[in-house]
């Protein structure tokens, strides 16, 4: 949606800084779970009727992510996520969406990330010309308050993927 001056059109609902601040800090922090693979705190950033789509395939719940994840988690190690041009917006209810580019950095062999964990001041250097751009996706993610507060993901989608499968090693 546009305007008549061809810049998007901004949501009704007004976002204050502080909800706009904690929801792009909130989605990058969720994005560090990914490259620390900790996935009973990937969960808990998720609510319990979460819905991800995602080109891999539709997980509905968290039994059904966590299958995802499961099944996901070989091509994140060695992999850092990178996010940008985060654009807030109004969503149902009282959720907002949190829209953002995302890009994905190969900086390991997947056999050899267990390195970055054991050696994290030394300066790793691969044969395999990395670090690497291997995915952009774009993302949306709505989220939900719970009632302490805390945000939580409802929503997320990932979309336009495009990948360099080569480096998915």
């Amino acid at each position: 949606m546009s305007t008549s001056d061809g810049l998007p059109a901004q949501s009704r609902r007004r976002i204050d800084a502080d909800t706009r601040f904690e929801a792009i800090d909130f989605v990058n922090r969720v994005n560090f779970l990914f490259d620390r693979w900790r996935p009973e705190e990937l969960l808990a950033a998720f609510s319990d009727d979460v819905i991800v789509d995602h080109p891999l395939g539709r997980s509905t719940g968290k039994v059904e992510l966590a299958t995802f994840l499961k099944a996901y988690e070989p091509i994140t190690h060695g992999v850092r996520r990178h996010n940008c041009n985060h654009v807030i917006d109004a969503g149902p209810d009282d959720d907002i969406v949190v829209t953002y580019y995302i890009l994905l950095i190969r900086i390991a062999p997947s056999s050899q990330a267990g390195k970055l964990k054991a050696a994290p001041m030394e300066i790793m250097e691969y044969d395999e010309h990395l670090p690497k751009l291997i995915s952009y996706a774009m993302v949306t993610d709505r989220l939900t308050r719970t009632s302490a507060g805390d945000w939580r993901v409802r929503h997320k989608r990932v979309e336009n993927v495009s990948e360099d499968k080569v480096f998915h090693f």
